[in-house]
């Protein structure tokens, strides 16, 4: 039986508003900086705010068990430099939604990023991969932190 399972992290900048905004929006740099996304593509542009991209990555469960789950994420610029959504259904029946809400202090040039994921699927296996996620988010935004190009 599929239900919900999701988590809220709240990631805090002191880089450029523009350079938080285009990793996100650009899935290709995303995936740069994620720790299991070893290539990413992009497959289509259906709209200038919604693009397909294949995602091919490699994960170690439990530590030992290697899997290399292939899937579509649809990447959509819900409100420009509001508001970007993730959407891909990364095994048959685990769905995901990612959706990433922007906020800049103007004042001392701080960005607030709030990351809401939500996985739909088998409570087993989405709760398995909700902590793989969410392990995986964490490293790939304090991987971003600490490059030049977030400074």
């Amino acid at each position: 039986m599929a239900s919900n399972h999701n988590f809220t992290i709240e990631h805090k900048f002191k880089s450029p508003f523009a350079n938080i905004y285009d990793v996100i929006l650009d899935f290709t740099k995303f995936g740069h900086f994620h720790p299991h996304m070893k290539a990413v593509k992009i497959v289509s542009k259906n709209q200038p705010n919604e693009i397909e991209y294949e995602v091919n990555e490699e994960v170690l469960l439990y530590g030992f068990i290697k899997l290399k789950p292939n899937y579509k994420a649809t990447v959509l610029e819900i409100e420009k430099n509001k508001h970007v959504r993730y959407i891909s259904q990364v095994k048959k029946n685990i769905f995901l939604t990612i959706d990433f809400i922007f906020s800049e202090d103007k004042d001392t040039g701080n960005t607030k990023v709030i990351e809401k994921v939500d996985v739909r699927g088998n409570k087993f296996i989405a709760t398995i991969f909700l902590s793989l996620l969410k392990k995986s988010h964490l490293q790939m935004f304090q991987n971003f932190k600490s490059n030049k190009y977030a400074a």
